[in-house]
């Protein structure tokens, strides 16, 4: 009983990972349902960010229509590639395995995945340095 209390009070230390500080769910959240919760919150919003970096790289090449398929096109492979990624460490018929963190647990993979996936688009709308002749 109280290690499992414990535990739970320390886990939003725990998740925290690779040095990124969350946000005020985490500060807040004491059960495990909390923390699936804002696990979600996450995932949501590096999605969001995602989207808006992705529109931008749409924006920045309208004008070049072939460019913009080939956007489309690797976005759609990078979804799909994503959800593989995710399935094959957290598919729903591995869930009783994990207990109840896998929503946790999955919800913070698909975040930092979506999260390197808009910076490799930041870098599709970033002015390229002077002199790099590989980026047009």
């Amino acid at each position: 009983g109280a290690l499992l209390v414990l535990n739970i009070v320390r886990l939003p230390t725990l998740v925290r990972g690779e040095g990124k500080e969350r946000g005020p769910c985490w500060d807040s959240a004491m059960t495990q349902k909390a923390l699936n919760d804002c696990a979600a919150q996450d995932a949501y919003q590096a999605d969001l960010e995602m989207s808006t970096v992705f529109d931008r790289a749409l924006t920045k090449y309208a004008e070049d229509p072939a460019k913009v398929a080939r956007i489309k096109k690797a976005q759609e492979a990078w979804l799909a590639f994503r959800d593989a990624e995710v399935d094959a460490y957290y598919a729903a018929s591995d869930r009783r395995d994990h207990g109840s963190v896998w929503p946790m647990c999955k919800g913070l993979e698909l975040a930092r995945l979506t999260a390197d996936r808009t910076r490799q688009l930041e870098r599709i709308v970033e002015d390229e340095p002077e002199g790099d002749v590989c980026r047009d």
